[in-house]
């Protein structure tokens, strides 16, 4: 994907933009996605027999529909940069960090305010869209571990959070990028989760800025989200409080630490050329 790899290194930057701007390309993305669903006549071409393709075809319609969204709102945002900004190369430590920083964040969740959050009821189409997901575990893990890291990061992060960095407070725009990541959920309890997610992704894009750091931290968000929070959810008895309460200090402790290791881990063993890079 030679688009990530341009975003990724510099080479296409994305136009400065308001909040209202951010707005409207938030609407169009998900216009554009609307749009590119497969018709529920195309799909009954493939009753009986073929039936159990149906969600794989859905999936790979989907997918190629993310990417010309992509496409489409980097063709119009983007510009070709001329005076690349030099940026430390990422190490080892920086995905360490990050993940650590993500269990963290996960403990403390799931200790707090998501045993609240899970007494809450999804709407109905949220839940026939995990259905529908279920049926094949192989596109369940591909949507949520690939898919959705790699296009929600290129919108939120990428486009969205960094166009709005360009022109206004990279603090406000961090916390209306979360907003945005928040609201195109479409549900109260998964919003309030992405709007965290959205404040710790979004804070380690504008450090690093590194698509892919905000990728991977996405991803591990994602994989434990749909293995370790169900395990805190059924801690529950006499002690179960005092036992998501320990979690939870945990958790606290734990972000601490992989925040500051992250803040001051230094770049080792890169060549002398990188160094002097970084140094002009």
């Amino acid at each position: 994907m030679k688009f990530l790899e341009n975003i990724e290194s510099g080479t296409t930057d994305i136009k400065k933009m308001g909040i209202i701007k951010a707005l409207i390309v938030m609407i169009i993305s998900i216009l554009l996605e609307g749009l590119g669903q497969v018709p529920e006549e195309f799909l009954n071409l493939f009753s009986g027999r073929l039936e159990r393709a149906v969600p794989f075809v859905i999936f790979i319609a989907g997918v190629m529909v993310k990417y010309y969204v992509i496409i489409v709102l980097l063709k119009w945002l983007g510009n070709k940069a001329h005076n690349k900004k030099p940026k430390q190369p990422l190490n080892i430590m920086s995905f360490v960090y990050v993940a650590l920083m993500i269990i963290a964040f996960r403990i403390i969740f799931d200790n707090s305010l998501n045993l609240w959050i899970s007494k809450m009821s999804m709407p109905n189409f949220i839940n026939e869209v995990f259905q529908e997901q279920y049926i094949s575990p192989i596109i369940l893990i591909l949507n949520i571990l690939v898919v959705a890291p790699i296009y929600e990061e290129i919108i939120f992060r990428g486009i969205l959070l960094k166009g709005m960095a360009n022109k206004i407070n990279p603090n406000i725009a961090l916390v209306i990028s979360a907003l945005f990541f928040a609201i195109v959920h479409f549900n109260v309890p998964q919003g309030i989760n992405a709007f965290i997610l959205g404040l710790i992704i979004g804070s380690i894009y504008l450090k690093s800025n590194s698509i892919y750091l905000g990728i991977f931290t996405h991803f591990v968000n994602n994989f434990l989200a749909i293995t370790l929070s169900s395990v805190f959810v059924e801690i529950e008895g006499k002690y179960g409080m005092e036992i998501h309460g320990m979690f939870f200090a945990f958790g606290v402790i734990l972000f601490i630490i992989a925040y500051k290791g992250y803040n001051q881990n230094k770049i080792i063993d890169v060549p002398d050329i990188y160094k002097e890079f970084i140094e002009i």
